[in-house]
């Protein structure tokens, strides 16, 4: 089997097992905390998005007309699962917002849900603009890396209880996904303004790296979740 099919397997297969561990974890217990839930959504909403990756290396021909949907989907889908990230990691951090800062991300979220809406109503899944992919990259994609970079770093300056390390190791796989996925977003505006705007996503797919920083992310996610939820449940035991 070539890595180029197997990294994306491998994130398919991890990506839905801890999705079911988390959300079995959460059930469980009768804290009820949110950020397992918040997280195995976010994982099931993003490990899917592997799948052409795999039927484009495996030799199947993929095609923009087979998938319009599904390319459509994937930059307004994928944002509402790192949003998830971001609000489970507020959870798990123990930070809350103040009203001031609820209202401006309440405002930006349905700005993004405006926007992603507008551009798949309207072209009914058909990507004709350079806006969809560039807007939604340095508006809604990179600043939600950052908030999410951001958290841990506030956090690591901050007393800690419970294993140290496993927090640390943790949190490092989570800001490590956020930073592979700010490196994507610019391969992202590196491409898509040398094709035709409704190939974006087919420009992509030929770009190994893109996709093994992708994987990478999903991989670096599931592993900083479980050590995070190990480091909660385990050390600290505490509502949030």
């Amino acid at each position: 089997m070539s890595i180029w099919i197997f990294l994306p397997a491998l994130a398919l297969v991890s990506g839905i097992l801890a999705s079911i561990y988390l959300l079995v974890e959460w059930y469980k217990h009768k804290e009820r905390l949110r950020f397992p839930l918040l997280w195995a959504i976010a994982l099931f909403l993003m490990y899917w998005f592997q799948l052409p990756v795999i039927l484009n290396n495996s030799g199947k021909v993929v095609t923009a007309t087979n998938f319009n949907f599904f390319f459509a989907i994937t930059l307004p889908i994928g944002w509402i699962a790192i949003f998830l990230v971001y609000l489970g990691a507020l959870s798990v951090l123990g930070f809350n917002l103040k009203k001031r800062q609820k209202t401006i991300i309440a405002i930006w979220f349905l700005a993004a849900l405006l926007f992603f809406g507008y551009n798949f109503i309207i072209n009914e899944g058909v990507i004709s603009s350079y806006a969809f992919p560039i807007v939604g990259n340095i508006v809604f994609y990179l600043p939600l890396h950052l908030l999410i970079i951001a958290a841990f770093f506030r956090r690591f300056f901050q007393p800690l209880h419970g294993k140290k390390l496993i927090f640390f190791f943790g949190s490092l796989a989570i800001v490590g996904a956020s930073v592979l996925g700010i490196i994507r977003n610019f391969i992202i505006l590196k491409s898509v303004l040398a094709y035709p705007p409704q190939f974006w996503y087919l420009v992509l797919t030929s770009q190994k790296v893109f996709f093994a920083l992708q994987t990478s992310s999903i991989i670096l996610l599931v592993l900083g979740f479980f050590l995070l939820h190990h480091w909660h449940y385990k050390s600290v035991n505490v509502q949030v």
